[in-house]
């Protein structure tokens, strides 16, 4: 059940290490751009429009007391002491789903005490693409945090060039990072042990009476997070700043930037131009969820001092990760038995896909299709890999239709490629701000998607792919 509760802040019982009190500095003469009805409704918001829309502009009153957190993270590999919450002020748990709390935080709030020299404003761009990813992501069926609005005014920001000003208020039951672990174990033993304790409390009750609680909290994390890598991997999905500050502690997917989809099949793609060695590369990404798991590990020493310990969990991250991994594809190939050679049959696929650079999302689901007669016929490799595919099949117990169900399930129509989340941004600063939530709306069905859609469901041309971006927002 759903509820709407006074704003609460119980973070504010880790006391000031781990945050500052701080005031928005409010867009004024703010407009909608985006409003997620559908999250409104799933949360039993009953502000009216005026209230709404001024807390979505940062303009609050004295039964407020937003925050900015303070954590610190390792940034391309390297350790940033001086973190924190730059641009986003977190406003309090505000709205319940399911009896689980929900964090209302404004993202583009203005200056905190950690802007490190910033102007602490989002832009109108950077606040679409993460409105509409998180509601893409969430109807992929994969853990995000969520977006609830996006509001825009006549300020003028500077990034690469001059953009206009917004703010986005994002829903999730926590705002805790890998990297307030990092800033506890910095602070020290105390630090580390009120904060595991408050996350305990909080967020995964279930774990106080385990043997070692601490233990229990880690392995928790770890494994969440691989499950996410997973899914990321099984929909072709790039982050481009998989920074430990932007990883949750929920295992969700959490402060997108320059983020992107796979158009044609790349496994080495990297949707970050910042990223110059390709760190945060496709391919990279499952081995650096392992890395920042192992950081997260490290700055739990204070609470489990057994290093072997600590190693044991963070091979949990492996296994998870490979199991995980490999059953999502065996979905996104029709298959619901099992069997050894299935990970050599998906791996194949994807070297081939690669090689052809074909697109990502429309092969996976032409699997349903007359496979043989789009691909095989034309692609002489493919055709070695369809007599493995059809072999395979002999191993399955479902029926033909029950596999072509299975794979339409699991492979979506629609995916919020860069350049249909490029147009939106487009539409919206000439006016069209209708066009983003119907957008918004028909990636939360993205499985099956309405005739308006059809030509964004099909493979892109070639000016429409490949684009790239940077970290500012």
């Amino acid at each position: 059940m759903s509820a709407f509760t006074p704003f609460q802040q119980p973070f504010c019982q880790l006391g000031s290490t781990f945050f500052r009190h701080c005031q928005p500095e409010p867009l004024v003469d703010a407009h909608w751009i985006a409003r997620n009805e559908a999250l409104i409704a799933q949360h039993a918001i009953a502000f009216d429009d005026k209230t709404l829309l001024n807390l979505a502009s940062g303009i609050l009153d004295d039964s407020h007391e937003p925050i900015a957190q303070k954590y610190t993270g390792h940034q391309f590999g390297y350790y940033n002491p001086d973190l924190g919450d730059g641009r986003g002020l977190l406003l309090g748990q505000g709205s319940q789903q399911h009896d689980i709390p929900y964090d209302w935080h404004l993202k583009g709030a203005g200056r905190t005490p950690f802007s490190r020299g910033g102007d602490g404003r989002a832009v109108l761009r950077s606040c679409i693409r993460e409105y509409l990813a998180s509601e893409a992501m969430a109807g992929l069926g994969i853990p995000t945090s969520r977006a609830l609005s996006v509001v825009s005014n006549q300020e003028t920001v500077w990034r690469e060039g001059p953009e206009a000003r917004a703010a986005l208020l994002r829903l999730t039951p926590s705002h805790i990072r890998f990297g307030h672990f990092e800033w506890a174990a910095e602070v020290g033993a105390d630090a580390s042990k009120q904060l595991a304790d408050y996350v305990i409390a909080q967020h995964f009750v279930h774990l106080a009476d385990s043997p070692n609680p601490y233990a229990a909290l880690l392995r928790q994390i770890v494994v969440s997070t691989a499950q996410l890598i997973a899914k990321w991997q099984s929909v072709g999905f790039n982050h481009g700043v998989m920074n430990t500050d932007n990883f949750s502690i929920l295992g969700e997917t959490f402060d997108y930037g320059p983020y992107g989809f796979l158009d044609d099949c790349q496994i080495g793609y990297i949707c970050n131009h910042s990223d110059h060695a390709g760190r945060y590369a496709y391919n990279e990404q499952p081995q650096i969820g392992l890395w920042n798991c192992q950081v997260l590990a490290a700055s739990f020493a204070n609470l489990i001092p057994s290093e072997a310990t600590r190693s044991a969990i963070i091979n949990d991250y492996v296994s998870e990760y490979n199991n995980h991994y490999i059953h999502l594809m065996r979905q996104k190939l029709g298959l619901t038995q099992t069997q050894p050679s299935d990970k050599e049959l998906v791996a194949k696929l994807i070297v081939l896909m690669d090689k052809h650079r074909l697109d990502w999302s429309c092969t996976w689901r032409e699997l349903a299709q007359d496979f043989e007669a789009q691909q095989a016929s034309q692609l002489s490799d493919y055709q070695a890999w369809w007599r493995d595919y059809q072999a395979r099949l002999d191993f399955e117990t479902s029926s033909e239709n029950d596999r072509n169900m299975l794979i339409l399930n699991n492979n979506p129509q629609l995916i919020l490629r860069n350049y249909i989340a490029q147009e939106a941004i487009e539409r919206a600063e000439s006016g069209d701000t209708h066009w983003v939530d119907d957008l918004r709306q028909a990636l939360q069905n993205p499985f099956e998607v309405s005739t308006q859609w059809q030509d964004y469901s099909n493979r892109p041309s070639l000016q429409q792919k490949g684009l790239r971006l940077s970290c500012s927002s």
